[in-house]
């Protein structure tokens, strides 16, 4: 059990793990199939406010790991030197730019660079420069971690607050401190193994607020952006979407999704309809059903579904909702589905899967 604490600390300590908001989830569940279309629900997470403060020391005795073995404070060109240039680099919505570094076909990592310094990163799969895996259960991580229901952070301005995780969070994304970072764990509760994790200093914890919160003093503020600016966060979190849709088709031997680009204004046009109009239900007031979105658009299709989401921090999250909802992942895992689109407004995610017509 040492060696597996070691390995956790290992990780943990590299990339010291934070999260967010003030959330709760709400799962609504209409799969169905017939000849011509296949849709799936609609996953919403909706803000509220708890009250009261109360101290919980979520922090886990572990070896010391010297500054260097660490992912999460090291500085732009101590990342490009052990990680290379990224592939990509995408703006999110929180302050900090997301550098994008596929693995391999199962492993995918995103480093957050905010001020030429990392301070969060998402990881799923390997990483074989540090010598991780996150091949563990979730018995064996609560019983060396304890995930805790109520869990207190001090932020970089002196602000405490207290995150209060449903029975649901514990399950899916319990949060631990390790060392002064934060770790987010996303767990698929279908085979009760380790999905992915997040590591944030405490600052973007608190930035993110991804559970219910209260809090003493002023909550860190949210960047403001430009229309063009949105619309770079919108393309980078579709891209992560995707790609990490596929890391979780490839996990369970599925082909890979090939991008579909007029899937994904369809995607985008539902996403943006249902935030401006304030509702969220694979049906539209204005533009009706998936197969009625298809039509209007002239994309013939043999086999089509949807995934939709809303108020989650960022794509990624939205995934890992997906993944646990019973009907979003017969669309990830779906063996007849080829070709998907990705459409993203702001914090309205939507997945449009397709099989074409044989040409």
């Amino acid at each position: 059990m040492k060696k597996l604490l070691f390995l956790i600390a290992t990780l943990l300590l590299f990339a010291a793990i934070m999260l967010f908001e003030t959330v709760y989830e709400t799962e609504i569940q209409q799969w169905f199939t017939d000849s011509r279309i296949a849709e799936t629900v609609d996953l919403e997470r909706e803000e509220h406010q708890e009250r009261a403060v109360e101290e919980v020391n979520a922090v886990v005795e572990q070896q010391e790991v010297s500054n260097q073995d660490q992912i999460i404070g090291l500085t732009v060109k101590e990342i490009k030197e052990e990680f290379g240039e990224p592939e990509r680099i995408d703006l999110s919505a929180y302050g900090y730019d997301w550098w994008i570094y596929p693995q391999s076909n199962e492993s995918y990592l995103q480093i957050g660079i905010e001020n030429e310094k990392s301070v969060t990163l998402f990881l799923t799969g390997n990483l074989e420069q540090r010598n991780i895996s996150l091949d563990y259960s979730y018995d064996q991580l609560n019983n060396q971690l304890e995930f805790k229901r109520n869990v207190s952070v001090i932020g970089g301005n002196g602000g405490k607050y207290q995150f209060e995780l449903t029975d649901e969070d514990i399950k899916m994304r319990p949060l631990v401190n390790i060392d002064g970072n934060w770790v987010q764990f996303y767990f698929d509760i279908h085979t009760k193994r380790l999905s992915s994790v997040r590591v944030m200093t405490a600052d973007v914890l608190v930035t993110l607020r991804p559970y219910s919160v209260s809090y003493v003093g002023e909550p860190p503020t949210r960047p403001t952006f430009t229309e063009g600016e949105w619309a770079m966060i919108e393309a980078g979190n579709a891209r992560q979407i995707f790609d990490y849709t596929n890391i979780i088709r490839l996990r369970h031997d599925l082909e890979p999704f090939s991008w579909e680009e007029d899937v994904a204004g369809i995607a985008y046009k539902h996403s943006k309809d249902m935030s401006e109009n304030n509702y969220f239900s694979h049906t539209s007031p204005t533009y009706g059903e998936v197969l009625d979105r298809f039509t209007r658009e002239e994309v013939p299709f043999k086999l089509a579904g949807e995934n939709i989401a809303a108020k989650y921090i960022d794509g990624i999250a939205s995934v890992e909702g997906w993944l646990n909802s019973e009907g979003h992942r017969v669309n990830l895992l779906h063996e007849e589905f080829t070709h998907l689109g990705v459409g993203v407004f702001q914090d309205y995610y939507t997945q449009n899967f397709m099989t074409p017509w044989q040409m």
